[in-house]
């Protein structure tokens, strides 16, 4: 699995003697129960709200890989989803807004040259025109 560079940086820089990242007191990886104590007292000690989960680290890599332009499937290889429906919760928003922005600049360079009689009036005034009795 490729680890992005700022990550093996920080990973370089650390002390490990160890295959896991986060382990215990003891050097042996965490189970679940002990990995769930240690986050409580990690989110205490941060000031953090206990309902805080790692999973929303999860999330928000998956909504950063979606806003950067990663395919689904792309984002299911990194987060490591078995289910297409997973991923695709993370590309739609970021879908949504990437395929409106492109739509509104599609738009504009459209209508880039084209003459509107009241572009230069505020929208509900029309232009006097002489000769015009109405």
């Amino acid at each position: 699995m490729p680890l992005h560079r700022d990550l093996l940086t920080v990973l370089e820089k650390a002390r490990h003697n160890h295959v896991t990242i986060v382990n215990t007191d003891y050097g042996k990886p965490f189970t679940v129960d002990g990995f769930s104590s240690f986050m409580r007292d990690a989110k205490r000690a941060a000031g953090l709200p206990l309902d805080c989960q790692p999973h929303g680290l999860r999330r928000a890599a998956g909504r950063r890989f979606a806003e950067a332009g990663c395919s689904t499937k792309q984002i299911m290889a990194v987060l490591g989803h078995k289910s297409i429906v997973e991923a695709e919760r993370y590309t739609r928003d970021a879908d949504q807004i990437r395929l409106a922005t492109a739509a509104m600049s599609l738009l504009e360079a459209q209508t880039e040259n084209e003459i509107c009689p009241n572009r230069p009036f505020q929208f509900g005034q029309q232009p006097k025109i002489s000769g015009d009795t109405m």
